[in-house]
């Protein structure tokens, strides 16, 4: 018989025991805090309120501000480079105070912190540390979504690792396989899955699934909507109805960075496009 490879042992081991049905333990002994961390994965990746979502983990923090993950999180949001680089400093000096699963996870955030500061400040480096960041994280999240299966906001994370590192088409593979049932009309993981089907050119089965996005979340001022459509039409090449939707999402939520990122590469597309065509004038 043909041996199995190794990595199929390990997801196999990874997906049983006792803690496959619960979630993961965070270190921390308020359920406030708890209750608004929680509260900020829902803003950020259901909602894509970022502006809320900060709010969110500011309260969870002063609840309890030795909440070391929610600290990590927040500085993932916060666009203050200088409380961002203060926040890193102490997550660095307190990192062993986290073990077990949780440091999987908080390696990961912490990473992310550093990158980012990096880039922010036009480090050379900045590109290197962002490789080993996805290899880092990829290999972290992987033990965590496979023993916390109803983590969805991980597993979404997770989602989004593959996607930078192997691309639309193997991810959604990876996204039907790992997916439980409840978490397929998921706002955010819908929302992932549409946009990876418009990079493949599947814009029917996009738009159709932004439109179950949208009647899902049924709130016209949530922006997570608005900037899904936005990436498709982008992706099909209607500049001015990519537009209209990544205005929207940006005019309902300034700090949504993935909305911002999206119109400023839409006006620029735009502002070659007209600046490539023919004058008018006699």
């Amino acid at each position: 018989m043909k041996s199995l490879p190794i990595y199929f042992f390990l997801v196999i081991l990874l997906s049983c025991g006792s803690s496959r049905d619960s979630q993961l333990k965070y270190s921390t002994s308020s359920e406030k805090a708890l209750e608004e961390f929680r509260k900020g994965w829902v803003q950020i990746m259901d909602e894509g309120r970022y502006g809320a979502a900060e709010e969110s983990y500011r309260n969870a923090l002063a609840f309890d501000p030795d909440f070391l993950v929610g600290k990590s999180v927040l500085a993932r949001l916060t666009l203050d480079l200088k409380e961002r680089l203060e926040l890193e400093k102490e997550l660095f000096e307190k990192k062993d105070e986290i073990q077990g699963d949780e440091r999987l996870v908080f390696d990961v955030y912490n990473a992310l912190v550093r990158y980012t500061n990096l880039r922010d400040q036009r480090a050379p480096q900045a590109n290197k540390v962002l490789k080993e960041t996805i290899e880092v994280a990829e290999k972290n999240l992987r033990q965590v979504v496979h023993k916390y299966p109803k983590e969805t906001y991980l597993k979404a994370e997770y989602i989004e690792f593959l996607h930078s590192r192997y691309g639309a088409k193997q991810t959604l593979d990876s996204l039907t396989s790992l997916l439980l049932p409840e978490q397929k009309k998921n706002p955010f993981l819908l929302g992932v899955s549409a946009s990876m089907h418009a990079e493949l050119d599947e814009f029917d089965t996009a738009l159709k699934q932004a439109g179950e996005l949208e009647k899902i979340v049924n709130d016209s001022t949530q922006p997570k909507p608005y900037a899904v459509y936005a990436y498709i039409y982008l992706q099909k090449g209607d500049l001015l109805l990519a537009k209209t939707n990544a205005d929207k999402a940006n005019e309902l939520d300034p700090l949504n960075l993935d909305a911002s990122r999206l119109k400023e590469r839409i006006d620029v597309l735009i502002a070659k496009q007209q600046a490539a065509a023919p004058s008018t004038d006699k």
